[in-house]
């Protein structure tokens, strides 16, 4: 495995390219820890991920794939390869452990080396495009990102199962509001101009299903599992065109992703100092003489 493709003229923002791979990754089965620069808005990304095994062997343990993007939203390398799980290529930037999302696809598969890399590649070409003009250009604008919201609306045919409303509202519009702060939002705009409105905190998984008979029949819909207003478990249905429905799909995840991952490191000390086992790449404190997870001795 090792690969690299440029990307020119799209002016994708990197971050949220990133955001994608990372929940990908996850919704395959992997455990992920990440990395990028300090620049406003960063220049580079670095993406590690192994595979989670209760069988894992200790050198696969510490063998890991690494996904590197650098460069500017209309200029940037995507690359694809493998290393030691803990160890980044940029060492003077820590690496991060993602918690866990709770977000899965329906298409969410355990594949051979070569057929993983085959789709991890579809995906990372499909959401580069869908991305295209989200990217930040200019000082001007990071700044307003750290204020405004950053929306993105998609056509719907319909929307039902959501309490309150009539069983099926033909047409209006799915808007995904993604705002730094942990207010991420999904919202539904009917036509007459009501609305739901769902935090991406609230959402507990988000997938694609196909209806097997009545109206639509075999039409591709996102169903959201979440929270209403009463902290009831609802799953309102969302019928969007089926060339963007996995993008759209990726959007959600990625809101939803963010959120839970902001709380959970609001719960962790960010002073913390950490390493990784020499043998089996857990963390552990920088202090520890043992690794807790394997009982390795410690260099």
């Amino acid at each position: 495995m090792g690969k690299n493709e440029r990307f020119t003229g799209l002016n994708t923002d990197l971050e949220r390219l990133s955001t994608r791979i990372e929940t990908y990754l996850q919704e395959n089965g992997f455990e992920v820890a990440f990395s990028k620069d300090t620049s406003a808005p960063p220049t580079w990304f670095f993406i590690q991920a192994r595979k989670v095994s209760a069988l894992r062997t200790v050198a696969g343990a510490r063998r890991s794939t690494d996904i590197a993007v650098k460069g500017t939203p209309e200029n940037f390398e995507v690359s694809i390869g493998t290393g030691e799980w803990g160890k980044n290529l940029v060492t003077s930037a820590p690496l991060f452990i993602v918690p866990v999302v709770g977000i899965g696809v329906t298409l969410a598969k355990l594949y051979t080396a070569k057929k993983f890399e085959d789709n991890l590649w579809k995906f990372i070409r499909d959401q580069a495009r869908f991305l295209a003009d989200s990217g930040r250009v200019s000082t001007a604008r990071v700044a307003a990102a750290e204020a405004e919201v950053d929306s993105r609306s998609y056509n719907c045919d319909y929307v039902e199962g959501y309490p309150g409303w009539d069983s099926q509202v033909e047409g209006g519009k799915i808007v995904l509001y993604r705002q730094r702060g942990g207010k991420n939002r999904i919202a539904f705009k009917a036509p007459d101009q009501r609305e739901i409105s769902i935090p991406a905190g609230e959402i507990s998984e988000a997938r694609i299903i196909s209806r097997k008979k009545g109206l639509h029949e075999d039409d591709l819909m996102i169903q959201i599992t979440c929270k209403d207003q009463s902290g009831k478990a609802v799953k309102p249905v969302f019928n969007l065109n089926d060339d963007i429905i996995r993008g759209v799909l990726a959007g959600i995840d990625e809101l939803a992703g963010e959120d839970r991952v902001l709380r959970s490191f609001e719960q962790m000390s960010v002073t913390t100092e950490v390493k990784y086992c020499t043998s089996c790449g857990a963390q552990m404190s920088k202090d520890a003489r043992f690794c807790p997870s394997c009982g390795q001795k410690q260099a």
